[in-house]
């Protein structure tokens, strides 16, 4: 799917974006520096991550980017090439200039990263090394665009049950993430949160596809990226049903 002019500016801009695949019935977000190129965008991953072993069992993905006036989300299917197998190198093989392009576009665009993950090197995981990654590549056959709006009157609360750093890197964090699925795969979208009576609520842009009208699994992650060290993300991911709230009074209980 070629995307319009404008989008592939706006995703040019950008180095970070939010992923979601399913496991199931049960949701996985986590950012990824991406580079977009042709009809695709082009990520990494370890060869021992989750969302590759989601991915080879559901390719269906959402990936949303965000801009201060609007977000993009984008549908389709997540294929993965990995470099040490036949397969994967007959498959890159094939794709010929378009794979190169890719990763040459990712290596430029994410120097930061590049030079924070060698500066982490040692620290780093045995799994995040070099010849321990895979590429990712989403085939985007949906694109929307999501308006930005303003938050709640609500103030954000600490996420229960989480280490006490990553409590404290996410102080003060009010936007979200929140991913639910349908027959078509993730659907992925950026919120505003609280906790209040015990739940968390969630309040979703204006014109978000497909809201679901029963409780559905989902997952609500807040994550706070940093400039250019991989290592420095922290975030953390609330997992249950979610469902409308059709209360009158939801602003007034969460309100301070």
């Amino acid at each position: 799917m070629r995307l319009e002019s404008g989008v592939v500016t706006r995703l040019g801009q950008a180095r970070i974006g939010m992923l979601a695949l399913r496991d199931g019935r049960h949701p996985l977000v986590n950012p990824a520096a991406f580079h977009h190129s042709g009809d695709s965008i082009w990520m990494t991953t370890s060869r021992y991550a989750v969302k590759l072993t989601m991915a080879r069992r559901d390719p269906r993905a959402a990936f949303v980017v965000e801009f201060p006036d609007r977000s993009l989300l984008l549908q389709g299917a997540l294929e993965s090439y990995d470099l040490r197998s036949v397969g994967g190198s007959v498959r890159a093989a094939l794709d010929g200039p378009r794979f190169g392009w890719g990763m040459a576009g990712y290596t430029l665009k994410n120097a930061p990263f590049v030079a924070g993950y060698l500066l982490d090197l040692m620290n780093t995981p045995g799994a995040w090394w070099p010849h321990n990654r895979v590429v990712l590549r989403l085939r985007a056959d949906h694109v929307r665009t999501l308006p930005s709006s303003s938050p709640p009157g609500a103030h954000a609360a600490s996420l229960p049950g989480i280490p006490s750093d990553t409590s404290a890197w996410l102080a003060g964090v009010r936007q979200g993430y929140l991913c639910w699925s349908n027959e078509d795969g993730p659907l992925l979208v950026p919120c505003w949160w609280a906790l209040g009576d015990g739940r968390a609520y969630a309040w979703l842009p204006p014109v978000t596809p497909r809201v679901p009208a029963r409780p559905v699994r989902a997952a609500l992650v807040v994550q706070r990226p940093h400039a250019f060290r991989a290592t420095r993300m922290l975030g953390a991911c609330l997992r249950g049903e979610a469902e409308p709230d059709r209360r009158a009074r939801v602003r007034e209980a969460l309100n301070d």
